[in-house]
């Protein structure tokens, strides 16, 4: 649904956000102690790969929602 696309995903960006702080907390740990399944560390690696893209041409994209 093209009407809450952006804003669904930005309360799962945030919860990936917050998420990825407590790898950053506990070493690459889970809450339990382990390390992330080989296909979650892959998609977070991409998942970063794209949210670096977005960055990139959402100043583009923010300029234009600014000047509307």
């Amino acid at each position: 649904m093209t009407h809450c696309r952006f804003h669904n995903t930005n309360l799962d960006l945030q919860d990936c956000i917050d998420y990825a702080e407590q790898l950053i907390n506990t070493n690459g740990k889970d809450e339990d102690g382990y390390d992330l399944s080989k296909m979650e560390s892959e998609a977070m690696l991409e998942m970063i790969g794209k949210a670096q893209y977005f960055a990139e041409i959402g100043e583009s994209l923010a300029d234009i929602l600014y000047n509307q």
